[in-house]
Order: C-alpha cells, then sequence, then structure tokens
C-alpha cells in the first residue's frame, strides 16, 4: 500500500466517488477542499479524512485489509482512525482478524431546504466568521473536520444561534465537496432541547441549496435526538454503514 502524492489526488475523484458507504469525505480529500491521506495497492484505495474517517474503494484483497489492520487497527495512533463501509465482507473482517468493534452509522439525505423557523426571544442567528469561530467550544466543531480555521472561512460555511455573547449551538459543513454539504451540529449542554440546533442546520441547508449543493447527514444509531432533528429538517434516511473503530 503506497501513499499518494497531494498533487495526484485529483485522479482518485472517480474512486472517492465509488467509496464505499459515503462519498462526501473522501470526495473532499480528492478534491482538495479538506485536509487528508489516500493510500492505493490495485484497484483498491483507502481514503483518510483529517477528521478520522476512513473509506475505502475498489476491490481489497485480503493483503490491503489487512495492511490497513497493521497500520491503522493494531497500531498506536496519533489521531482516532474510524472506518466506514457498507460492504459487510469489510466489516466482518476487521472484527475478526483486528478486533475491531462494530457500530452502525445512519445516513440521510436532502435535496431540498426546510423554511427558516422563527429566531426564538433572547437569541440570534449569526454567520460563523472569523470572530466567532473561537467561541465555539464542544466535540461536533468547525476544527472537528478542518485543520485549520483559514481553511474552513476559504472553503467552509455555518451559523451559529448565539445567545448574548454564547454560541449556544452551531451548524456547519463539516465536509464539502463541489456538489454535496455534510452537516455537523452540536448543542451546549444548557441549550439542549429547544430546537436551536434545526434553526442553525436549516440556515446551513439553505446556504448549501443556494450554492446549488445537496446536503447530507449522518449520525451513530443510538443518537436519538440527532435522528429526529434529521428528519423534522426533511431529511429521508438513505443508507446504514457499519463503523469500525
Amino acid at each position: 500500500m503506497k501513499q499518494v502524492p497531494n498533487e495526484s489526488f485529483r485522479h482518485y475523484l472517480a474512486a472517492a466517488d465509488a467509496a464505499s458507504g459515503d462519498s462526501v469525505y473522501p470526495r473532499s480529500i480528492a478534491e482538495g477542499v479538506q485536509s487528508g491521506e489516500i493510500f492505493t495497492a490495485g484497484d483498491a484505495v483507502l481514503f483518510r479524512h483529517s477528521c478520522g474517517f476512513a473509506y475505502i474503494s475498489g476491490e481489497p484483497d485480503a493483503a490491503f485489509l489487512d495492511e490497513i489492520a497493521s497500520r491503522f487497527f493494531r497500531a498506536a495512533q496519533s489521531r482516532r482512525f474510524l472506518l466506514i463501509t457498507a460492504d459487510p465482507r469489510i466489516c466482518d473482517y476487521f472484527v475478526s482478524h483486528a478486533g475491531a468493534t462494530a457500530e452502525q452509522r445512519i445516513y440521510y439525505r436532502a435535496e431540498t431546504a426546510p423554511e427558516l423557523p422563527a429566531v426564538p426571544a433572547g437569541f440570534t442567528l449569526r454567520r460563523i466568521g472569523a470572530e466567532l469561530l473561537p467561541r465555539i467550544t464542544g466535540r461536533i466543531v468547525p476544527s472537528f473536520s478542518w485543520t485549520a480555521p483559514e481553511q474552513f472561512l476559504a472553503n467552509g460555511f455555518g451559523f451559529c444561534v448565539m445567545h448574548g455573547e454564547t454560541a449556544a449551538a452551531c451548524a456547519f459543513s463539516a465536509a464539502v465537496t463541489s456538489e454535496c454539504v455534510d452537516i455537523g451540529v452540536e448543542t451546549a449542554e444548557e441549550f439542549r432541547r429547544q430546537g436551536l440546533a434545526k434553526l442553525a442546520a436549516a440556515a446551513v441547508m439553505r446556504e448549501a441549496v443556494s450554492r446549488g449543493k445537496k446536503t447530507v447527514w449522518a449520525h451513530h444509531a443510538a443518537n436519538d435526538g440527532s435522528m429526529h432533528t434529521a428528519l423534522a429538517l426533511g431529511f429521508r434516511q438513505t443508507h446504514v454503514c457499519c463503523t469500525l473503530r
């Protein structure tokens, strides 16, 4: 398995589109919009996004899968490696040969954007800019999938629901391609169950559609809150993947 130099990433656009499970994160790497690595051997390709999400494209043989197991599952990692696949054979291989833990991840897609919900009293809706980025805290925030603020501000976008100067909830482009946007959301604990994530995400959906892009949503199978938000926004489930960690 060899690592592909960055200047050759666009040669792997077709492989990114054919990646098992999800094409948005792999294509964001191949297009050079976001950071990551591409590895290849024969017809098989491994995409590893800077956030740690990884995807396989092509027809991997046992040697390719075993090298992934040795390099990314069995060895210590400086950042996480979460392999996402819709191929049961690949899922079974890493559970059996690398001691991986398998979970489910549910995917949705929307072709249009909803009406923007009313902003609750005491809150404001603001576009994420340079001055707002440092105030956004939590796990799923722009720094989750963008390696630097400058990269996000140049290629991504998002909105925050503000309570005074506090970012109560945010939604942003976690992955971006020429055609799609994967939406990430985070709500501060003290502001949950008030519909703020739905408001911020609706703003992102409307921005994406205005740019001619479709929107994608995904969550861990146990995250009922994310499921309800996705359905309320008009997303429709498309498929379920296996995640391996």
